[in-house]
Formats: structure tokens, sequence, C-alpha cells
């Protein structure tokens, strides 16, 4: 069936209809289309009719046809409800529309339409659409239906349906009531019945090939009494999405090791679920650990599996710090599940490494963190090991959405076995790509491919005066699409508009968070009419993440002013407690607009439909695609939306798109949409032998630096002394140009080599019996790096690891063992050590003020850090627990600085420092000083922001806030509750707790409810 041009118009023109709807453009506004999309109606109801009957024929030739038109009956109908021209219809074309999404097993955007129709139908109507719908609720919406009253046709049909799905009983009563029900309707000749049970019948069909009961204990080789319990639940699984019916075929379920590479949001957390029960009903496995790259999603993953595995496995996180806070899981009874960083997990290995043969399985998510500058050599690092050790008894998974080279990498870490579980077919929910014109005020969207144009919403960027301040004599406007920041005005004009389903607005930095949101308080101020981000919000949310958001911040600050407007910050430097508030508001509806920065991309899932894209730049460097791509993924969730939105508020990029260097900075973008075009996942340790560019024209030969490396390794100063030779050169051919790129680019691979040196003292403490020599060169061949590398560059990655090798040798067993502990290279190492014996901490015992002044100042020597003259000061009163504005205000230090300094230097930079001189300490009978324990809780107080032992607990296994940690502190009286009894010390004055928690956002009240429970 061929529907030709006039009816792809025809789509796009009722798709143009539902953005104007969108964006509430007046009916007397809107552009003459050429055709009527309303007749679309007759073919899509042909195709759905025509492939139901298909379905239930069994006719191949027919199914052919028909299928690749689904998806175009699916966005009509969910388009024509959204474009809310025949209201009338709208339960109709609700059910139309879910029922293509289904039938083409889109079943998360079947999802999304079966939550609208549910409360549209009368309840009591008794005919094949409310079958349907009951089918939808129980399969979709997990919905527990049951419809007893009366004996006939309609409640066997009912019935038999739900003793199938919820019982596995045999399916063959529930096709025989179906076939005498569809003949039942077909002699009361209702055009509307015919169609929906038609419909009706081909939904059951395709649902009983997704059934649970009947694929589990196929993919699993276990037999049903095994899963019958779960099964019986209530919160178990309904049916099979296509992911994981590609986890169960891929035989993942039966312990292959897989990478499995899926798209964001089409049911991966549900996967892992099964992957989880599968090895815990069989036996295979009985501790689990969960390696995710943010604590945020660690958060995440910790809530879904603690709901998942309620009184069925125990759920352990453990903290951020580098610290040994293991518990006794080897003689646990019960099964465990464990969540930790990639980081955590390394420690855990370097101090601990029989800690590997207790886990059964290993789930790695958000696995491409193989090139992830410095981080990536320690991932490499920890995954070759765990690759090495892995016996026929263990199972590993990693989990991408961004792995293009999944093939290579599993190549790489399985060889010969294994499998790479991946299928084109099962995709994202679609993106609509939508670009701002400021010359004519329209937004061009592109849908099926981002370099050709779709339709465009015709002047919706109206210019409007503003009105001026006092003493102001200058006309404003807005948007002001003449200033270099018109981006941000276009992207906060449509943030207005669009704000009703969710909006994100990515800026490429840090501080551009605060130039976006004073101006929506400059807008304010002006009188400009900000109504919409308030409607259908959560006032008093809003104000309660105001005055906590004060309290970090201060009154005037513009995070807090934007609070009470409807839009929130999130980045990395935001204050954890205000980070975890915000992404909780987004999640439940309370507040419907954020500001963002790319933190947004690494796993946090929050329900957003449209992404402003302000700059598709980082400083000088494009976004990376692969990265762009996990940003992408964060709009539009499945079972949340059918249709996301980007759009690309930089004007200049789209109307200089055909000249020029234009030209070339369309293409960079439009590039950035293509997936087949996402970057290689690479290594951060091939990265070293690679050419090192310093601007677009100068290049340094990878060969050339690590010749100079290999000659210079064993001085200390050999990445100094060649960051000034290759900065004295470039100066010559530049002299106006700056040196911050080249000490970048050999500070990480300085890093990555400190990283190697580190795994190397590792391998060569525990592996006593084996020569180095062949143990470096066994590790650098056993890497991603040598799998990847050219025969030059696998030449010079040996080199290195020798070089690291002789670097070593002349270190004693034990010695190295202790320095694996300090997860730092061995310069760094011996420099610790020498100062411990220069301060003689095993000998002196310091108050904590002195010692904190002593690590500091030992710690800024080499560093480039903001403030740092001031940087005990600020660290100090970091500890002691005040806000960042109290910081700023006594320091005379911009905000953004504070920020910057506690969350990385402090926070993550000084807090690793910290644990690297603790685990350097030697301590033994005769050590007149032991400061292991003061330097561990020095540690997370540090880590935290927080001045006590309780302040602590709370941090890490209640809610990590700096500001409530104290005020709960207050309430239990005492600063010196450990964190095993922090809960059950909350719980007795709970009532106290929950008072003080009414003020502030919901978050924290729901989750002390969650941790108590």
């Amino acid at each position: 069936m061929n529907l030709g041009k006039r009816t792809t118009w025809m789509l796009k023109y009722q798709k143009a209809k539902a953005k104007l709807v969108e964006y509430n453009i007046p009916r007397e506004n809107y552009p003459h289309f050429a055709f009527d999309s309303n007749d679309l109606s007759f073919p899509t109801t042909y195709i759905i009719s025509k492939y139901s009957e298909s379905v239930i024929d069994e006719s191949i030739e027919e199914l052919s046809m028909f299928e690749p038109l689904l998806t175009i009956a699916a966005q009509y109908y969910d388009a024509a409800v959204n474009s809310k021209d025949r209201d009338i219809y709208t339960f109709d074309f609700l059910l139309s529309g879910a029922s293509a999404y289904f039938l083409s097993s889109n079943f998360g955007s079947a999802k999304v339409l079966t939550k609208v129709a549910h409360d549209t139908v009368d309840q009591h109507e008794r005919r094949p659409q409310r079958i349907l719908l009951n089918v939808y609720n129980y399969l979709l919406l997990s919905e527990s239906l049951h419809d007893l009253a009366i004996n006939d046709r309609y409640s066997k049909v009912n019935n038999a349906f739900l003793d199938c799905f919820e019982k596995g009983q045999s399916k063959e009563r529930l096709i025989g009531e179906l076939i005498s029900y569809r003949k039942e309707i077909y002699l009361a000749d209702d055009p509307d019945d015919v169609y929906y049970v038609d419909i009706l019948f081909a939904i059951i069909l395709r649902a009983l090939d997704n059934v649970p009961w009947n694929l589990l204990p196929q993919y699993s080789k276990r037999p049903i009494e095994d899963w019958t319990d779960y099964l019986s639940k209530e919160t178990s699984i309904k049916m099979l999405w296509p992911a994981q019916r590609l986890i169960g075929e891929s035989g993942i379920l039966q312990r292959n090791n897989a990478i499995v590479q899926l798209p964001t949001g089409v049911g991966k957390t549900k996967s892992i679920e099964l992957i989880i029960r599968a090895d815990f009903l069989s036996n295979r496995a009985k501790i689990v650990i969960i390696v995710a790259p943010l604590r945020a999603l660690c958060n995440e993953i910790t809530t879904d599996m603690l709901r998942a595995f309620k009184n069925e496995a125990e759920v352990n996180q453990f903290s951020d710090v580098l610290q040994e806070d293991l518990y006794d899981f080897a003689n646990a009874m019960s099964k465990q599940i464990l969540v930790c960083t990639p980081e955590k997990l390394s420690y855990v290995v370097h101090h601990d490494p029989g800690f590997l043969d207790l886990i059964d399985l290993f789930v790695f998510d958000e696995a491409h963190m193989f090139d992830d500058g410095e981080r990536g050599a320690a991932y490499e690092l920890l995954i070759t090991h765990i690759k090495n050790l892995l016996s026929n008894e263990q199972q590993i998974i990693l989990l991408s959405a961004v792995l293009p080279n999944a093939e290579e990498i599993k190549n790489w870490l399985f060889e010969t076995s294994g499998v790479l579980a991946t299928d084109a077919k099962i995709v994202s929910t679609p993106k609509s790509l939508g670009f701002a014109s400021a010359a004519d005020g329209n937004i061009v969207f592109y849908t099926e491919d981002p370099g050709k144009e779709d339709y465009y919403i015709p002047r919706i960027i109206k210019v409007e005066r503003l009105e001026n301040k006092p003493r102001e004599r200058k006309q404003r406007f807005f948007p002001d699409l003449s200033s270099n920041k018109a981006s941000i005005d276009i992207a906060i004009f449509n943030a207005i508009k669009l704000c009703n389903e969710g909006v994100a607005i990515y800026v490429g930095r840090q501080q551009t968070i605060k130039t976006v949101l004073e101006r929506f308080l400059d807008l304010n101020d002006r009188k400009f009419e900000l109504s919409a981000l308030t409607e259908g919000i959560n006032i008093g949310e809003a104000n309660k993440l105001s005055n906590f958001i004060k309290e970090y911040y201060g009154e005037d600050h513009c995070y807090a002013k934007a609070a009470y407007l409807g839009v929130l910050p999130h980045s990395a430097s935001v204050p954890s407690g205000i980070k975890l508030a915000v992404e909780y508001a987004i999640k439940n509806r309370h507040i419907k607009c954020v500001v963002c920065t790319s933190t947004l991309a690494q796993g946090v899932n929050i329900p957003i439909k449209t992404l402003l894209v302000t700059s598709i730049r980082i400083g000088r460097n494009l976004i990376k695609k692969r990265n762009f791509q996990n940003l992408i993924g964060r709009t539009a969730r499945a079972g949340i939306y059918t249709e996301g939105n980007i759009i690309i508020t930089d004007p200049k990029i789209y109307a200089e798109k055909a000249s020029g260097a234009g030209w070339y900075r369309w293409n960079e973008c439009i590039d950035l949409f293509h997936s087949n075009s996402v970057e290689k996942c690479s290594s951060s340790i091939l990265e070293v032998t690679r050419d090192m560019a310093i601007d677009y024209e100068t290049k340094i030969s990878g060969e050339e630096i690590i010749r100079y490396i290999l000659e210079h390794y064993i001085d200390d100063n050999c990445f100094i002394e060649l960051c000034d030779n290759i900065t004295n050169w470039y100066l010559k051919k530049k002299p106006q140009s700056t040196q911050k790129n080249i000490f970048d680019q050999l500070e990480f691979r300085k890093q990555v080599l400190s990283s190697i040196e580190n795994y190397l003292c590792l391998r060569f403490s525990v592996d006593l019996e084996s020569d180095r020599h062949e143990v470096a060169k066994d590790v650098c061949k056993n890497t991603l790096a040598y799998s990847l590398a050219s025969d030059k560059e696998k030449l010079m990655l040996l080199h290195i690891f020798e070089k690291i090798e002789e670097k070593l040798a002349i270190y004693p067993s034990d010695q190295l063992r202790n320095y694996s502990y300090a997860m730092s290279g061995m310069n760094e190492s011996l420099k610790i050590e020498n100062w411990i014996r220069e301060q003689e901490l095993l000998e002196v015992q310091y108050q904590e003020q002195d010692l904190l002044l002593k690590i500091t100042n030992f710690f800024k020597e080499d560093r480039k850090i903001k403030a740092v003259d001031r940087f005990y000061e600020i660290c100090k009163m970091w500890i002691d627990g005040h806000a960042p504005f109290e910081i700023s205000q006594v320091w005379k230090i911009d905000i953004n600085d504070i920020d910057d300094i506690c969350s990385k230097s402090i926070s993550y930079e000084l807090n690793f420092f910290i644990g690297n001189i603790n685990d350097l300490l030697i301590i033994d009978e005769e050590t007149p000083v032991n400061p292991s324990n003061q330097l561990s809780i020095l540690q997370k107080k540090v880590k935290y922001g927080v001045p006590s032992v309780t302040t602590i607990s709370i941090c890490e296994k209640v809610f990590n806030d700096r500001v409530l940690s104290l005020h709960i502190e207050n309430i239990l009286g005492s600063t010196e509750i450990e964190t095993d009894q922090i809960i059950q010390t909350i719980n007795y004055m709970k009532d106290e707790v929950f008072i003080l928690l009414r003020d502030y956002p919901q978050f924290f009240t729901d989750r002390l409810e969650f941790v108590l429970r």
C-alpha cells in the first residue's frame, strides 16, 4: 500500500498543528495548509484494521505490507489528539494511536496514550473498547483488574485474559473466548465494535508473544515454579518489552557475559532486575555488584533495587569516600546487591584483591567510560583486572546507550565467548529537531532526517518592548535578537512557551546558568509575562525550594529568586542536597523548567519533553557527539512522552547555514544528531600515544612526546620540563597565545601514567611468583588500548609499560603493596611518604585544625587552585558547615568560584588526597601515634562539608545534604552518632525530624520515609 507524498505531507501538517497548539498559537493565526490532514483518518483506520486482521489470520504477506505504515498511523492519531481540533473523537484517537504504537512494539508510547485514555471512557460501558483499555491498563500501567460481576461474554474474555497473564494459565481458553466474542460482535454489526474487537484480538495475540510466564522460564532455563512467586506479585513485570526480549534471546539470563547496547529509556532498569532475578533464582549468584559513574545514578539504582527486591535481598550502597566501609559479605546469610562508583570498586580491589572472588555478577551501567579523561584510564584498568580474573562461575554485563564500536569492545573483553545484545529496531522515543530563525521568527523542524526540513511554526518568536527601569533611557527588547546573548533569550522565550510539559535549557558552562537565571529575573522585574512558568506547578514546593536554596546562597542570589518563578539550576557544582531536591521536583512535576549543564547527560532520569540547546560548544570545543546523544536521550522518556523536542536556539546556526564558516557550523550541528556518526569509544590510555593538538593549526607528534617521556620518566620533573619546552617553542611561534591547553593535555597524560603505575604496584605485589617485566607486558596486551591500537601505537604502549616497570623495579613487593593502596602514582606516593616523616605524623598527636592546616598547605603545593591563598580558611569554613554565600562574603570571592573550590578542589580532590595519606601510613604495635581514625573522620568531613560524626552519618545513610544534617543533629542532641546507629536514632525521634522537614522540599520527607521503612 503506497500512501504517497500527499499522505506524507498530511502527516507533517498534523504534526505542525500539534506544535501550534503546544506553542498556544491562536487558531486564527494558523498558516494555510495545502491539504486537510483530517483526511488521514480513513487510511490510518484502514491500516490498523487491516494489520489487526493480518495478525489474527497470520497473513505474512499483509503483515509485511502494513507493518511499515503503523508508525504513520500511530503518529497521526497522537498528533490529532494533541492538535485538539476534533475533541469529540479524543477517546477513539487515543485508543487507535495506542493500538498502532502497541502493534509496532512501541510499548512506551502506547503507555503514554493509555494514561490519557484511562479516565475518558464510561466505566460501565461493556464494549470491546472497554476490554481493550482494560488490557492496556494491566499490561502497560500494571493495574490490577478484576471484572467478575456479570457472567457474560465480555467478562469471560476479561477474566480469561487475567487468568492467562496473572496466573500463567493456558492461552487456549483465552483465544477460544476471543473467537466467540468476535463472532458475537460481528453478528451485532456495529462498525465501531467490529473495528475494536479485531484490534483487541490482535493486541492480545501480540501480548501473548511477550507473556513472562512463558518467556522467562524459557530464557533462563529454569522451571516455571522458580518464577511463580515473583510473577504472582502485583509489582512483577506483566509483559516483556523488546529490550527485555533481546536480553533473554541473547542468553544473558543463562549467564552469558554480554555487552548490552540499547538506547536510553527502553526498559534498561527492568532488564537489570530480570538478569539479577534469574541468577538469584538459579542460585548462580548470591552477591551482585552494580557499578555506575555518578553518585546520583548510584542513588537512583539503589532506590530501584530496594523497591524491586524488597524482602528478597539486602541492598547496600558504598559511600563515595575512599575508605574501607565493607561489610562481611562472604558470611552474610541473605542475597546481596551492592552499588558503587568505579572509583570505589577500584579502591576496594586495591585494598582487598580477593573481594572480586566474592562477586557472582558484575553489572556496569553507562559502561562507555574508557575514554573519559583521567577517569577512563583507571576504569579501563579495573575492567582489565576483572576480565583477567573472571571465572566461569562469574558473569559480567556492560550496558551503554552510546557504544558504536561495541563489537570491538566485546571482542577485547570476551574474545570468542560472550555476546553483544543490540538491535537497531529498538529505538528511543523520536525527537523533533528545531532551529530558531531570527530573520522571520520561525522555528523550523526536522524529524526523520536532521538534514531535511519537515515543517515550521511561523512567526513564533515575537520581539516585545520591555519596560525600562528607573533612570534607564535605552529601550530594551525581548528576545534581544541583536545581542550576543540572543541564543539565551530565544531559549528563555521557548521555555516560557513550552514549560507545561517539562523543559530544560542546556548551557555549555556552569557560569552561564547564572546568566540565564538573571535574565529570567530581569524580565520579571520589567513586568514581562512569566505566569506560564508557575501555572500548573506546585507553588508550595517552589517556595520551599527557594527558601532551601537561600540557606546555601542567600536571599539575593539568582538561584533562590528564580526558584520562586519555577526555574531551577542543575550542574556538577550545585550542592548535593539542592541537586537531589531539584531532580525530585522535576520528576514529580512540582517544577517544569531547569537550567542545566551536561551533568544531565550522565544518567540522571528526569521527565523533560523539550531540550533547548543554547550552544553546541563547551568553550572552543564542540561537545562530544556521544555526550550530546546521551544528553538528548534524557528527553522524552519512554512511557512519559511519545515525542521529544530538541531546539537549537543559536539563530546564527540556521541563518548562516548556506555559506562560509556557517556551512561548517551547520554540518557540525546536524552531525551531532546522527547516532550512526557518534565517535567510537576509545581509550584514555591509548590517547597518550596520540598527537597533541595545541590549536587548530599546531600539533605535536605523539611519538615525540612519548620519546621524551620515556627518556626522562625517572626524573621527578619530567612533565614540568616537557611543559616548559613545548610552551617556549609554541610562544616563539605565537607570542600572544596561552599555555593552558598545553598544561592540561600534559597533566592528562601524567595522570594516565600515574594510574598505570598504581595498578602495576598492585599487580607486582600480588603476582609474587611472576617476572615483573612479563606481568607489565601482559597487562599492557590485555588493555582495551592495546586492542584498539595500530602496530606503531602498540609498540609505544609496550615501551610505556616497560618503562614504568623499570621505575618500580627497585621497590620490594611489600612496599609496592602499600603504594597500591594510595590510588596515586609513585611520585605522589613517595612525596606523601616523605611528608608523613617530616611532619612526624606517627609521633605527634595533632589537633584536627592543625592537621588540616598542614594537609592543605601540602596539598596546594603543585596544584592550580582558585583563591589558593585562602584555601585553608575556605576549607575550614566548609567543614564547619558554613554556606557558600557566607564563605563568599567573608573572603570577598565570587560565589561561583566558592562552589567550584568546595565541590571540586575540597570535596573531591582534597578528600582523595587525605585518603592517600591515610593509606600510606605504616602502623604497627610500636607506632607511638595512630592518626588513621582521625584522618578517616577528617576525610569524610572534607567530603561532605560537615563538622561531626553525626552529620557524616546523616549524609551517608539518609541524604547527602549539609544544611539538613546540621538541623537534624540539633534535634538528636549528639555529635557522635555512628552510621550503624543513625537510622535507629532518627527513628526514635522521627516525629520531631518530620516536623522539621515540613518546611523543606518534599524529597527529604519522602527519602526519610523510605529509609525508615
